[in-house]
Order: structure tokens, then sequence, then C-alpha cells
């Protein structure tokens, strides 16, 4: 009995000498690097070499023995589409997070007709349409450099309120001081079909045009301004596109 007890002692003596034993890794070719983001270093003591990357969660070594992780940056995109077809008022912004200062950043668009040069973090006076933009990233590390790639972002511009309506102004006052001196309808260039014709209170016609359009073609021209009496006028504007006519009065105020 007493020879089994001393048995069982050294066992489980063992085992407990066995349990306060540290794992030990052999370092053949470790190394340290910044993780480019907080300035803290990684080592790498399993002696693989690191891969570094700003797409994704910072997986420092490619071995068994993962170091922490660290926050990954991320790229964020915001847009507005435009207020109606055929405008040009749609915009995207992009923004970058968790990166050092030090970095450079390029964005690439497509189309490139967007922004021409690297360094359009936002585009505007975009039409509806698909839009393609991706950033990307260059750091110095180890004495040299590197660049990472986010994945693409696409971005589609949408026209969420059909064709664009014309505005009509009600008043005319063609003194030369270029404010209000023809007559003015909003957005009528985005229907080059139009037809405008106008008549005075006795149901003249005093002006006919097709694509009207308040710069080339637009009543009251200066021969007509001579001619004309301060009055009430008539429009019938016909937007070429299949729509009713738009029916209304403009006051012609001289002074």
């Amino acid at each position: 009995m007493k020879k089994i007890l001393n048995i069982l002692f050294v066992i489980i003596s063992f085992r407990l000498v066995c349990q306060t034993i540290s794992p030990q890794v052999i370092n053949s070719a470790g190394q340290s690097y910044p993780n480019g983001i907080n300035g803290n270093y990684f080592a790498d003591n399993i002696g693989e070499p690191f891969t570094q990357t700003v797409g994704g969660n910072f997986i420092i070594t490619q071995g068994f023995l993962q170091p922490l992780t660290t926050a990954a940056s991320s790229v964020s995109v915001i847009h507005n589409d435009v207020s109606c077809r055929d405008k040009s008022d749609g915009n995207i912004s992009v923004s970058v997070s968790n990166l050092h200062p030090g970095y450079q950043i390029a964005y690439n668009w497509a189309p490139a007709s967007a922004c021409h040069a690297l360094n359009c973090s936002s585009v505007d006076s975009l039409k509806a349409g698909t839009y393609t933009v991706q950033v990307k990233v260059t750091y110095s590390i180890q004495g040299g450099f590197k660049t990472d790639s986010f994945p693409p972002v696409i971005v589609l511009i949408n026209d969420l309120n059909g064709p664009c309506l014309v505005k009509i102004y009600s008043a005319v006052t063609p003194n030369g001081d270029n404010n209000n001196d023809v007559f003015q309808i909003d957005n009528i260039t985005d229907f080059p079909e139009n037809h405008v014709t106008i008549f005075n209170r006795w149901g003249q016609q005093v002006f006919e045009t097709h694509g009207y359009d308040n710069v080339t073609k637009f009543w009251p021209s200066k021969d007509d301004v001579n001619k004309l009496v301060p009055s009430t006028y008539f429009y019938v504007i016909n937007l070429g596109n299949g729509s009713s006519s738009l029916r209304g009065w403009v006051e012609l105020i001289k002074n």
C-alpha cells in the first residue's frame, strides 16, 4: 500500500510541475511593424512575414499564431439624387476613416468625366446614372511605399421626380437691367420641341417661336419692346412631349 501511495504522489507531483511550464516559441526571423493606424507595433514571433492592408481587419501574420487585430479602415459614400430628369445637380461625397495623417489618398472615378484628377473626394453637377469610385491609399512602410485599394463602390444617381416641370414667370420688365427683361420660362430647354405663342388682350398673335430657350429665342425682343404697349398678354406653351398645352397670362410693364 505504501508503494502505491508513493507512485500516486509522484504522478500528481509530475502533473503539477507540468502545469506550471509555459509554452515556448522559437523565433527564427521575427520582426516588428507599425500597424499604420494608431502608431502601435506588432511582432511576428512565429517568424513569418507580415501582410498589411487597409481594406479590412489588420491580420498581421500568416502563421498559426495570430496577433491582435485593430479596427479596420473604411470608406463611406453618400449621394444626392438629381432633382428632376435632365438636371445635372446630383452629387457624391466620399470619406475614409481610421487613416494615419501621413497617408496619401487617390480617388479613381468612372466615368472619368466625373473627375479627371485623382484628388476628388466629392463630385457634383452629375446627371442621373451609375458612377463608380475606388479609393487607393499609399503609405510608407519599412523605408518604402505600399498602395492598398478598397473595393470599388458603385453609386446610382436616381431620377426620382421624372421630367422637370417648367416654371413660368408672370411679369416682364424690359428696361435693360438684365432682371426680368424677357419672358422667363425655367426648364424650357428640357423640352427642345416646345412651341410658344403669345397673344394680346384682343386675341391677336404678337409672338411665335419653336424651341424657346430664354436666350436666343425669347419674348419680347428689343424691336418688340418699342411696338408693344404695357398690358396683359396671354401665352400658349406646347412642350412638344404630348402633354396638354400650358395657358396663362403675363404682364408687360414698361417704365
